[in-house]
């Protein structure tokens, strides 16, 4: 491990940025990756949020200025293209042979909307405008972040941002999601940090609302997941100096917590983190205890749907808990079979393998951690949420798998 690892230099400004930055398409990007953890804005009648719109227009202006890449993901894309492929086929057979074919179309529209239609809006981009774009992400959540705890101090009873028992669910309307989000943000935060992308004076500014509201959501996952990506980034960064900072301020952080967070922290990280935090007990982690019984059930499920699956939303159907399995790798097995959960396992190796040379080179390897830092912690986060087709999961890990396809095509052309 070197003592410093290389990091890019900052993206000069210039005529040929301020071309990229008011180019249709790239503005018409800009608006559907600040709309995507807005889950609140979506349509009744179907999951279509605003952020949809502006993609679907963004892919459109792209068409017509002849900018939509051929193959997205490089040398990677049929592996890419083979795992949706996988993924949405045992849905689909499943929900035709044993459940609702029709729920099957809608659910497999979904992830291919996601999984298809939305690299194209991101891979192949230069590196500036990937940064710019995770930029406006970070933005984003940290106006998402703001609203949620106005909610929770201004309007506790407005049940559309502020859950029953005090959580910030905020405009993406989950609580352990919204938690989720604010970990990448966090990541996303520091990683522009190291790459000199954010100024100094504005990490804490822009970290103070982020952890704030993770604080705010109860969420221990969301906690965990924090602690997953900023060490996990430190870790594959390769620099000592970074691991050795994020590790004492770490140390810091939960001294502080542990010996006055009583003083400061909200009440609701109180209840559901801190305690736990404490006494070392998982039991009293919110509902761990529910979603552990929600598991043993499905590995009792899947034990008969490793070849056909039970179909796209079914597994609520079949469950004596009707509800479905927090966790997308067992939701996928039962629902999709074998079939769907490998195919979701080849799209987390896809990200990897796109990530892994990029990482192995000093010049590029910021970007090469970025991807896989990200992929570690979104198959983290999936072992507590169910079908992740949601724009709010699949745009920042896009984002993240772009700048490692764009560093590689920088290096195999020169420039």
């Amino acid at each position: 491990m070197s003592d410093l690892a290389a990091a890019p230099r900052p993206i000069e400004a210039g005529a040929a940025r301020g071309e990229t930055f008011f180019r249709a398409d790239m503005m018409l990007a800009t608006i559907a990756v600040f709309l995507s953890p807005i889950n609140f804005l979506r349509a009744d009648f179907a999951y279509v949020t605003l952020g949809d719109l502006f993609a679907l227009a963004t892919i459109s202006v792209m068409f017509v200025q002849g900018r939509l890449p051929l193959y997205p993901f490089g040398q990677a894309t049929a592996g890419w293209l083979i795992s949706v492929l996988m993924l949405t086929f045992g849905l689909i057979i499943g929900s035709a042979m044993n459940g609702d074919l029709l729920n099957g179309l809608v659910v497999v529209g979904q992830y291919c909307f996601s999984l298809i239609l939305l690299p194209l809006l991101f891979m192949q981009r230069d590196r500036q405008e990937l940064v710019f774009l995770i930029k406006v992400f970070v933005a984003a959540m940290v106006m998402v972040l703001i609203h949620g705890a106005w909610a929770v101090v201004y309007t506790p009873e407005d049940l559309r941002f502020v859950s029953r028992n005090g959580r910030l669910a905020g405009l993406v309307e989950r609580e352990n999601a919204t938690a989720a989000l604010a970990a990448i943000a966090i990541t996303f935060t520091l990683w522009l940090f190291f790459i000199k992308e954010l100024r100094p004076w504005l990490l804490p500014v822009v970290l103070a609302p982020l952890v704030w509201g993770l604080l705010l959501t109860g969420s221990n996952s969301g906690f965990l997941l924090t602690a997953i990506g900023a060490s996990c980034l430190a870790l594959f960064s390769g620099a000592l100096r970074v691991l050795i900072g994020m590790a004492l301020g770490a140390g810091a952080f939960i001294y502080v917590l542990l010996t006055w967070g009583d003083l400061f922290l909200p009440e609701v990280f109180m209840e559901r983190v801190f305690g736990a935090l404490e006494s070392g007990d998982v039991s009293e982690a919110g509902t761990f205890e529910d979603r552990l019984a929600l598991m043993r059930e499905a590995f009792a499920i899947s034990r008969d749907t490793i070849f056909l699956g039970l179909g796209a939303d079914q597994y609520r159907v079949v469950s004596s808990y009707q509800a479905p399995v927090h966790n997308v790798y067992l939701l996928l097995l039962a629902e999709g079979g074998l079939i769907s959960l490998l195919g979701h396992f080849g799209l987390q190796v896809t990200g990897l393998y796109i990530a892994w040379p990029v990482w192995a080179r000093r010049a590029t390897r910021w970007f090469g951690a970025l991807t896989i830092v990200m992929t570690l912690m979104l198959a983290f986060a999936q072992m507590g949420i169910t079908h992740y087709y949601a724009r709010f999961w699949v745009v920042p890990w896009l984002l993240a798998i772009a700048v490692s396809v764009a560093a590689r095509a920088e290096e195999e052309t020169g420039y």
